[in-house]
């Protein structure tokens, strides 16, 4: 017990646990400001993996998979550990190479892995009746009357075929601002593992692009409109070649004259036409990977 106190990478990953545990559990029982509690719940993993290393990292997994199932059950634990725990642990595990950060195949992950556990899902959810999508009609229902609106309000069908690709999309979102957060954190402070990485010279690695078309053919043949499951993969296996039209953006737009004023115009504009700047971005995102050729990571942005 001695040593393993003594050591700064169990500690490390000791903190980390307790920490998401604490995070996650507090947002599930519904404590206050328990939102932003479990969209920050994968920085202490972070802090521990990209400070102390990957093996830090899991055992803060672990320990905080542990205490939820403790505490609140089994289903907590497989929230944690399919929302954060596990995707967080993989990013870290792929992105160390060679003693620096690649982002590569991180970036992948924050599409291949929600995809996955959606397909999960739909097959958990197969023996009820409607299958995992009037599972989320429930949810979706029973949340909108516990805020005292009518479901007659809203366009619960529209809500139902986006949601599970939202949580996903979120759920990415977290572990990306997390990552990044946590990197640059321990970086001012010395204890970065490694140098932090120009992201805008992100670039997806070449086998993924083709996951997209697979997705989408699967979605044309055997899903459609209604079906929850195969929507929702095939746009979240889009969301990391949006995002990599997004480095693309910031990486063209370095060097120039009112760079800023630039990008708070591009933000704007994914805001206010949400759905065709989106389809834009992932447009410039497929081109940068197949269309421009590769040059050696430059500076930070």
């Amino acid at each position: 017990m001695g040593s393993a106190l003594g050591n700064p990478r169990w500690l490390a990953g000791t903190a980390a646990g307790l920490t998401a545990a604490i995070l996650s559990l507090w947002a599930m029982r519904g404590l206050p400001l328990g939102f932003a509690a479990f969209w920050l719940t994968p920085l202490p993993l972070f802090a521990a993996g990209l400070g102390f290393g990957p093996a830090a990292m899991a055992w803060a997994a672990g320990l905080a998979a542990v205490i939820h199932v403790a505490v609140a059950g089994l289903l907590p634990m497989t929230v944690f550990l399919a929302g954060f725990g596990i995707p967080a642990l993989l990013i870290v595990v792929f992105g160390f190479r060679h003693g620096r950060i690649e982002l590569g195949v991180p970036l992948a992950i924050l599409g291949i892995w929600p995809a996955i556990v959606i397909i999960l899902a739909g097959v958990a959810f197969s023996g009820y009746p409607g299958g995992l999508e009037a599972a989320i009609r429930t949810a979706v229902v029973n949340g909108l009357q516990r805020m005292g609106t009518s479901s007659t309000q809203f366009p619960v069908s529209e809500l139902v075929q986006v949601m599970a690709a939202a949580v996903g999309f979120w759920s990415a979102v977290s572990l990306s601002v997390n990552g990044a957060a946590a990197q640059s954190a321990l970086t001012r402070t010395g204890l970065a593992l490694s140098p932090t990485p120009a992201w805008s010279q992100l670039r997806l690695p070449g086998w993924y692009p083709p996951l997209t078309g697979l997705g989408a053919a699967a979605w044309l043949a055997f899903g459609g409109d209604g079906d929850v499951v195969l929507l929702s993969v095939l746009l979240l296996l889009l969301l990391p070649v949006f995002l990599q039209g997004i480095a693309a953006v910031h990486r063209r737009s370095a060097g120039r004259s009112g760079r800023h004023f630039m990008l708070g115009i591009f933000y704007a504009g994914l805001v206010i036409l949400s759905v065709p700047a989106a389809i834009a971005v992932t447009a410039f995102g497929f081109y940068e990977q197949w269309g421009r050729r590769t040059s050696p990571p430059g500076g930070t942005t």
